[in-house]
């Protein structure tokens, strides 16, 4: 997704500041988007963005089928496993400043934290050669797929994470370009940036998506990390469904 371009007066970035490339393993997906394995193995799953996150490889390996679309995608493999651990660190760095914005349910300790967490970038690591079908090099608002690819797709920490970085209308086109290759759900988490305040034009958005048949859930999750995130966004697209297109197993 491209990026609003700051200008020289914009106040600095709030929160943790460029966007991060995370790792985060198959579990913790269910978790943060309340899903069970049976949801995410019943029809085609995009992940956009998917990073280094070893959730597509954890649906494929239980006989699901998923697609992870990044524009960091074709970055050889060395590289980019060393930016996720940089960001890993750089993340680490700003939660102890912020230790009192964090929960600590879902993972026990920031160590329990990094090892779960690199223990999803080698999963991930051990699929990825670069660019492919099942890593797909591409960003919102334009992905390379047929309208109703998929039954479900999944967006973590890019939409309503990094308002600094994209503004609203940036924020209606991604919704809007999931919502095009979505068949049956969109799910969104979370819904507070990485200054831990709620996104504040997400029922603008929701209005304007509402008026093109757009139907909305704010839902609760068990998962919580950050201090607020504890809601996910389900979105179902307007119109009558239909069929799933062809996609890699």
């Amino acid at each position: 997704m491209s990026e609003a371009r700051p200008s020289d007066r914009d106040p600095p970035p709030r929160g943790i500041g460029d966007i991060v490339v995370s790792s985060r393993p198959y579990e913790e997906y269910l978790a943060m988007f309340g899903l069970g394995e049976a949801e995410v193995v019943a029809g085609p799953v995009l992940d956009c963005p998917g990073g280094a996150s070893a959730f597509a490889r954890g649906v494929r390996a239980r006989g699901g089928r998923a697609v992870a679309v990044d524009p960091v995608y074709g970055t050889p493999p060395r590289d980019l496993v060393a930016r996720v651990r940089a960001g890993l660190e750089h993340g680490l760095r700003y939660l102890d400043q912020n230790r009192e914005s964090y929960v600590w349910s879902h993972f026990d300790s920031p160590e329990d934290l990094t090892r779960r967490r690199l223990a999803g970038l080698e999963e991930f690591a051990a699929g990825y050669t670069g660019a492919d079908e099942h890593h797909v090099r591409a960003e919102l608002p334009r992905l390379p797929f047929p309208d109703r690819s998929f039954r479900l797709a999944l967006s973590a920490y890019l939409l309503f994470s990094y308002p600094d970085h994209l503004d609203e209308a940036a924020h209606l086109a991604g919704l809007r370009e999931l919502l095009r290759v979505a068949r049956d759900e969109v799910r969104i988490y979370p819904l507070i940036d990485t200054a831990y305040q709620r996104y504040e034009a997400l029922d603008g958005l929701l209005e304007a998506l509402a008026a093109e048949g757009v139907t909305s859930e704010v839902r609760r999750t068990q998962y919580a990390f950050q201090r607020g995130a504890d809601e996910v966004l389900v979105l179902r697209p307007g119109g009558r469904p239909g069929d799933v297109g062809g996609l890699p197993r």
